[in-house]
């Protein structure tokens, strides 16, 4: 992350693709002083922290019993030889600071 801004002097925001991806990448922007809007992914009780104090700007929650409660439907449907589809998305969560 350090050389990222060190050669990218506009950055506005980083999407990180996980919490501690994020959270390394905030120390960085951190110690850099600059004021950069910081989202991570996987909604780790460190990264709700994170935003809950202002550090973060969100992180997102995934839905683990939505996930397994689709693959046990989707897996039935497989074993009775039905179509479905190649994508199938569960809902998010965005948190926020409260």
């Amino acid at each position: 992350m350090e050389n990222i801004l060190q050669g990218n002097k506009d950055i506005q925001a980083v999407f990180a693709h996980n919490d501690e991806m994020a959270l390394g990448a905030l120390q960085a922007i951190q110690a850099s002083g600059k004021n950069i809007a910081v989202v991570g992914f996987d909604a780790t009780d460190d990264a709700v922290k994170a935003v809950n104090e202002g550090k973060m700007a969100a992180t997102v929650a995934q839905k683990p019993a939505a996930i397994g409660e689709m693959a046990v439907k989707t897996a039935d449907k497989v074993s009775k030889g039905e179509k479905v589809e190649a994508s199938i998305p569960v809902d998010l969560e965005l948190i926020t600071k409260k």
